[in-house]
């Protein structure tokens, strides 16, 4: 049977009783996300930007409940943290779980900041949702706001424009992001830091990028 394939209408339209992907036992999925602070990827997170420092801000695009921000913030305490989001909910409880950082709804294709805004750019699990036609547009933006350096964590693949990978797209970060400039290190994301999930273990890659 074919798989779904996830876009960011599904993001947008996800009803609060669709199946929750990360903590079983909150009462929706918004909440699973909001609770899933200590999933271990997140450590991969912390530890890209950590290389990364001295930084005096970070977007992350696709934040959901802002999950990686409430643990960089813990870490780094003075880098101001901004999150942008599709979904309104999801928003909505960002703002209640980390009051003392900005969000807004939006998406990568349209990015509503100014140009060379951020020292840095986050994209967790969130690219994977942008069509072969939108990773090029979406990719302009995140560079057009950042000024020096960016973190995917995404499903890998030769191609640049990217193939299906069950219901979202993996493709060629290093090669893509070549192409703007920059220099790429690529962690793969084992057993350790993603235990429930075989796709995230034989695609998935950190990719940490600066110019």
């Amino acid at each position: 049977m074919k798989q779904e394939l996830h876009d960011t209408s599904y993001w947008i339209n996800r009803p609060f009783d669709s199946p929750k992907d990360w903590v079983d036992h909150q009462k929706n999925w918004i909440e699973s996300y909001a609770y899933s602070t200590q999933h271990p990827h997140r450590q991969m997170v912390v530890d890209a930007v950590k290389e990364m420092q001295p930084l005096s801000n970070l977007l992350e695009i696709g934040c959901n409940t802002g999950a990686n921000l409430l643990r960089i913030q813990e870490v780094f305490p003075r880098i101001k943290l901004f999150g942008l989001d599709v979904s309104g909910p999801c928003i909505k409880r960002a703002k209640e779980f980390l009051p003392s950082s900005t969000f807004k709804v939006g998406n990568y294709l349209s990015i509503p900041f100014a140009d060379k805004s951020f020292d840095a750019v986050l994209a967790d699990a969130s690219l994977m949702y942008a069509s072969p036609k939108e990773i090029g547009k979406a990719l302009e933006e995140i560079d057009r706001v950042m000024r020096w350096a960016v973190i995917i964590v995404d499903r890998f693949d030769e191609s640049k424009k990217g193939i299906r990978s069950g219901h979202v797209w993996a493709r060629n970060y290093p090669a893509l992001l070549k192409d703007f400039g920059f220099k790429t290190t690529a962690s793969k994301i084992t057993k350790q830091f993603w235990p429930k999930s075989i796709g995230w273990q034989k695609y998935g890659y950190l990719f940490s990028a600066h110019r």
